[in-house]
């Protein structure tokens, strides 16, 4: 008897990053060496505070079950944040803690029925593309443009709303461009989605590593329609917390926390403890994050500039380059796993980030530096020859 999957279960893609780690896994057990460009892993140490706060609270033995809503003293450090940031009065009942990638869906899930348009933004991160497959969603897709520097255009808004979507994702900073949309943008797409009764999604996982241009959170505007949400992962490089959080009107954070209780209970009592350590050093340690992540981009900059093959726009935050490589006469695929194979070095396929986009691969900048320039010489040098031989 052949089994048979539910719509869900069939729609699930996961994510090709995590695919070429495994293929990068398999050379490294050949004993050879990786420059690994394919995950946004940051190898900066996080916060003592932070290691501290999470060891001493294992060590007191805190590994039961806790509020599925978060930890008061951990919502409360995220409501002080926004609120010292934005202006906007927050309180703990605006914060629910939850995975950064699980949020994605949790929205989509309480926003959104089967069959609903969402709109998102492309290069778009890939767990907006299988949640809202995932989900059941029909997706609309709204492609920015490089030769904008993959801003949010009034026109890429007028787009989306023309469709009348459901929901809308935004994602400022970008992942994988590096984009941080002007706020002027930011608030016309958000006061016209409450005007329009749609829900918006604003990930700014990427907000505290911003270094070229001033960000800015729609979570100061206290529009009832929009979620925003936030990772630890980045902020505090320690994406294997699995600690997200997302602020928004009371009403959808109570429903945000009863789908938390629903498929996970809770997060672990030392992660969120050391989290909420980590807050109290937030600006001094994210200040060296920014200085490091400007000094990679430029470095890898001037690497990817050595190429004629290769187009790129330059990032203003994060650790991510989408990088154009239509005239090496590959698709991403095979340029991806040519490059793993042939020198080594692992990137993301730009398909990743949409169907649109198999004419670019994204690199991460944020592993030791050393390997990010190697590796990111090697895409280079590879980049070359396939032009020389053409």
């Amino acid at each position: 008897m052949t089994l048979e999957f539910s719509r869900r279960g069939r729609a699930l893609v996961g994510q090709e990053m995590f695919l070429v780690l495994e293929r990068a896994k398999k050379i490294e057990e050949t004993g050879a060496h990786v420059y690994h460009l394919e995950l946004g892993n940051p190898r900066q140490a996080p916060p003592r505070e932070l290691l501290d706060k999470a060891v001493d609270a294992l060590s007191h033995r805190h590994v039961g079950y806790t509020y599925s809503a978060g930890l008061p003293v951990l919502r409360q450090g995220v409501a002080s944040y926004f609120q010292a940031s934005t202006g906007r009065a927050l309180t703990e009942a605006n914060v629910a803690i939850s995975p950064a990638n699980l949020l994605i869906t949790q929205f989509l899930e309480l926003t959104c029925d089967p069959g609903d348009r969402v709109v998102l933004f492309s290069p778009a991160f890939p767990t907006y593309w299988a949640s809202a497959d995932y989900v059941g969603l029909e997706i609309i897709d709204v492609g920015l443009s490089a030769a904008h520097g993959f801003d949010l255009t009034n026109d890429a808004i007028d787009t989306a709303l023309a469709a009348r979507p459901r929901a809308i994702i935004v994602n400022s900073a970008n992942n994988p461009t590096g984009a941080v949309y002007r706020r002027e943008a930011l608030e016309r797409l958000a006061g016209e989605c409450e005007r329009r009764g749609i829900w918006l999604l604003s990930d700014e996982t990427y907000a505290e590593v911003s270094f070229a241009r001033p960000f800015f959170s729609l979570a100061g505007l206290g529009l009832p329609h929009v979620l925003v949400i936030g990772s630890f992962s980045k902020m505090f490089s320690v994406p294997g917390f699995r600690t997200g959080f997302a602020v928004g009107d009371a009403e959808v954070i109570g429903k945000v926390s009863l789908s938390t209780s629903t498929l996970i209970s809770c997060l672990p009592i030392f992660t969120q403890m050391g989290c909420a350590a980590g807050l109290r050093r937030l600006d001094r340690y994210t200040a060296g994050v920014r200085a490091r992540c400007a000094h990679a981009t430029a470095l890898c900059d001037a690497e990817l500039s050595r190429s004629a093959a290769l187009r790129r726009v330059a990032p203003h935050a994060g650790f991510y380059f989408l990088v154009d490589i239509v005239a090496t006469g590959l698709d991403d695929m095979e340029f991806a796993h040519r490059l793993l194979e042939e020198r080594h070095t692992a990137v993301t396929p730009g398909r990743s980030f949409g169907p649109t986009w198999d004419r670019h691969v994204r690199i991460a900048t944020c592993g030791r530096l050393d390997d990010v320039l190697e590796g990111t010489r090697r895409l280079v040098a590879f980049a070359e020859s396939l032009v020389k031989v053409a």
